[in-house]
């Protein structure tokens, strides 16, 4: 499935998704952890490799195994298939050599973003980011 057939959730559905599944236990600490960091990176872009550091553990496969359950578990909640790979529903992919990076990149979805601003989980910025979706950003009301 290309990008242009990805059907995203709205802002407000990813807030839904990620209130139930954390007032569910589904969210691991480490994995909060990955998402604040994820969103405080330049960009909102991080490697594997970098992600996995941040938390502390031992190699970029524990970042891509539990940035992957993450992705099943939000998927879950939103109750719906968005791609081909779960963490497709948090990330866009930047593959390696295509933007001077080495490693694969994962850029965090812009309502992804605005989504954990909104629960409080990390600080409201990402309209100065986009501040062209400050006002026409996709809501479900």
């Amino acid at each position: 499935m290309d990008e242009s057939q990805l059907m995203l959730p709205t802002v407000d559905e990813y807030v839904r998704a990620f209130e139930a599944a954390d007032a569910a236990g589904k969210i691991t600490p480490k994995q909060r952890k990955m998402l604040i960091f994820h969103h405080s990176q330049s960009a909102r872009a991080v490697s594997a490799r970098t992600l996995a550091e941040s938390v502390g553990f031992a190699n970029y496969n524990a970042a891509n195994l539990q940035y992957g359950k993450l992705g099943g578990t939000i998927t879950e909640a939103l109750g719906g298939d968005y791609g081909n790979t779960e963490v497709g529903v948090l990330v866009d992919f930047v593959y390696p050599n295509q933007a001077a990076n080495a490693e694969f990149l994962w850029v965090m979805r812009e309502r992804v973003a605005i989504a954990l601003e909104e629960i409080g989980w990390v600080p409201k910025v990402s309209t100065w980011l986009y501040p062209h979706k400050a006002l026409t950003r996709q809501r479900s009301e």
